[in-house]
């Protein structure tokens, strides 16, 4: 028999379940004082398949609402739902929270109503609670905060997820004016 020598690495190693690198070769090694003679006598160890493996890779982590937001109604909704409920309900009150300065840009929802967030808080009245309302923003950040605003204060409030922008994304009419 030649002598072949055999290197293992590490890492491959610690997957297999050892911890230890070895040399293997013909010859006997001495490895904590425990002989290894021959090839055969190195433990095998079985190759885990990756479809044991957890499939958690494409989920998507679930994020709690905060208590103060809680409600038997979904906070956020997609931009198609939104074009849908437009259709729908011809009461619903589209709120667009940018500042004026964002419209001539990225344009806007059409019948929307814009009352940006600084000032918000102070225009709750001009609000009526008894509509739905669907609040918007830019990319959907500030919307978030609107929405909790306006649920903390008893409206029926969603956020409409990513804004004018996913708005424009799924080809969705917007106004210039």
């Amino acid at each position: 028999m030649k002598n072949k020598l055999i290197w293992i690495p590490l890492s491959s190693l610690l997957f297999l379940g050892c911890s230890k690198t070895i040399k293997i070769d013909s010859r006997t090694q001495i490895i904590n004082e425990e002989p290894i003679k021959y090839y055969e006598e190195v433990p095998t160890y079985e190759l885990r398949h990756i479809t044991e493996r957890r499939a958690v890779s494409n989920a998507i982590p679930y994020i709690e609402e905060p208590i103060s937001i809680r409600s038997t109604k979904s906070f956020n909704i997609e931009p198609l739902e939104v074009f849908d409920k437009i259709l729908e309900n011809p009461n619903l009150f589209i709120l667009d929270v940018r500042t004026a300065k964002e419209i001539p840009h990225d344009g806007k929802i059409a019948n929307s109503v814009l009352i940006p967030l600084q000032v918000l808080s102070q225009n709750l009245n001009r609000l009526d609670k008894s509509k739905e309302i669907v609040v918007y923003c830019h990319t959907g950040n500030r919307s978030v905060t609107a929405t909790k605003l306006l649920r903390d204060n008893g409206f029926d409030a969603v956020n409409m997820l990513g804004g004018i922008e996913a708005w424009k994304r799924n080809h969705l009419e917007v106004k210039w004016k």
